[in-house]
């Protein structure tokens, strides 16, 4: 893969704002999250309300960026009927685009844009004895990141490297008369896996239990690419010539039906009470459940080995220099913008070309997480998730965030409104999701949904799951009804 191709990888990233999704992180800690527990810590999958879980289907994504904004004249909700104003469609009637719709925030800091998607394929825990679950996880991942593009190399691509409109303005020399550019990433990969998860329930004194789960993996590749490029300083010398410090670029694309990898999760829980002559004072009448449930998981280690991957590496040792007038006759008939930029990179010292069997890891990330239950059905979730990957490496990443979720549930309905430090904890956001029934679905940005005039991010989530069906379904509900009904019918004979 050339360099025009990953500069329209970045183009096409930039503008996959109205993409929506998000992780599953606001469903997979209750006590009716079932397989979808194990998305978070392998082992949680052992304390369940279900003796058996399905999930069905279900679908995920992530976009965010901190450099463009998406501002509509009118609501987005208006493409639905295309109901927009006149004004804002063509002459057979479809919605027109300006360019003037997506906006620039111009701070001088490196540019970071990422974007993800999941198909959750059907997936399912059982209970086999009394403290065991055993289950298959699988899922399809798509991801593609742009890590660290200096402002003014963001400006020029968003530009479209013309000249005409002003592309290269930022490019504005120091005191050094030098121009600098951050080091950069840019990768996409995808990849599916099929997980075994194995989790056990292991009962202790005063109603705590010590939980253990791991899911082994077996990943396929389905394929990717990545550009990297160290940090570059060119130095204008004069109107005729230019040097070019030290350096380098690396690049490769890579595929095949060959491609095979493994992983795992690992996870341990605890959950916590009093003692039992600690459990005064209507603790029990409160934390019915527990008072405390702590996990701490190791998720997604593993990688995939690629063979033959198309791989080049460039290096510049030293400084160099170019008299433009000189090169000019070899660029001439370059293609403006990435046809360019390829032929100079050609020209620098010790280009090589290559096949090479290439390793890309799986998105790696440590996951701690505490929930609390305030009284019957009502909880409230801590949970920081830290990549262990760099954002500046070429391997498959999630973003770290830090979420606290409060958060009602019961069988049938659950209920979450959780806030989050996303993107590597750069951006505050509100979010929301709720089960009924079969149904779950929520987002991590909330604001998108409500004021849709203005898009930075979007996170959508949608499944359907369920469990311990067909079975005694209706008499668990009249049986809860009674107990709740229950103290009622005492206090009334005490009053009588």
């Amino acid at each position: 893969m050339g360099v025009r191709g990953f500069g329209l990888l970045f183009l096409a990233i930039k503008g996959c704002l109205p993409l929506r999704a998000q992780h599953f992180a606001q469903i997979a800690n209750g006590h009716y999250s079932g397989v979808h527990a194990a998305k978070i810590n392998p082992a949680f999958t052992a304390y369940s309300h279900w003796n058996w879980h399905v999930n069905l289907i279900g679908a995920w994504g992530n976009v965010n960026n901190n450099y463009l904004t998406l501002r509509l004249p009118y609501s987005a909700y208006k493409f639905i009927n295309n109901g927009m104003p006149a004004r804002y469609k063509s002459e057979q009637g479809y919605p027109t685009w300006d360019s003037s719709y997506l906006r620039e925030k111009l701070n001088g800091r490196p540019k970071h844009v990422a974007a993800s998607a999941m198909l959750y394929a059907p997936s399912f825990v059982i209970r086999v004895k009394k403290n065991w679950q055993i289950g298959l996880v699988n899922d399809i991942q798509v991801q593609g990141r742009i890590a660290g593009v200096s402002e003014n190399l963001a400006h020029a691509l968003y530009k479209e490297m013309d000249t005409a409109k002003g592309a290269f303005n930022l490019f504005i020399r120091d005191a050094g008369n030098t121009n600098k550019l951050h080091k950069m990433t840019v990768s996409a990969n995808a990849w599916a896996t099929i997980g075994l998860n194995i989790s056990r329930d292991l009962a202790l004194d005063h109603k705590r239990h010590l939980l253990t789960g791991i899911t082994l993996k077996r990943a396929v590749g389905l394929g990717g690419a990545y550009f990297q490029s160290d940090p570059v300083t060119v130095h204008i010398i004069n109107s005729d010539s230019v040097s070019l410090d030290k350096t380098g670029v690396r690049y490769a694309s890579y595929g095949g039906r060959s491609a095979r990898g493994t992983g795992a999760d690992l996870g341990i829980g605890y959950v916590y009470h009093k003692k039992e002559w600690q459990q005064a004072g209507g603790y029990k009448d409160r934390h019915t459940l527990y008072k405390y449930k702590f996990g701490l998981a190791l998720l997604d280690v593993g990688s995939i080995l690629y063979r033959n991957a198309d791989i080049t590496d460039i290096s510049n040792p030293s400084t160099i220099g170019w008299r433009i007038s000189a090169e000019q006759s070899r660029y001439q008939n370059a293609e403006p913008g990435y046809g360019l930029l390829d032929s100079v990179l050609n020209r620098l010292p010790n280009y090589k070309r290559y096949t090479e069997n290439r390793r890309i890891g799986l998105p790696t990330r440590l996951a701690l997480s505490a929930d609390y239950q305030i009284k019957p059905h009502w909880f409230v979730n801590a949970q920081v998730v830290q990549s262990l990957r760099s954002r500046y490496s070429i391997h498959a990443r999630h973003a770290s965030y830090l979420m606290l979720a409060p958060r009602f549930e019961s069988e049938w309905l659950e209920v979450s409104l959780p806030l989050l430090l996303e993107y590597d904890y750069r951006a505050f956001r509100a979010g929301a999701s709720v089960r009924i029934g079969w149904l779950y679905l929520g987002t991590n940005s909330l604001y998108s949904f409500i004021n849709t005039r203005r898009l930075r991010d979007a996170d959508f989530f949608i499944g359907i799951s369920f469990g311990n069906l067909p079975g005694k379904w209706l008499e668990r509900v009249l049986k809860e009804k009674y107990r709740n009904k229950k103290p009622n019918s005492r206090q009334d004979c005490e009053k009588l």
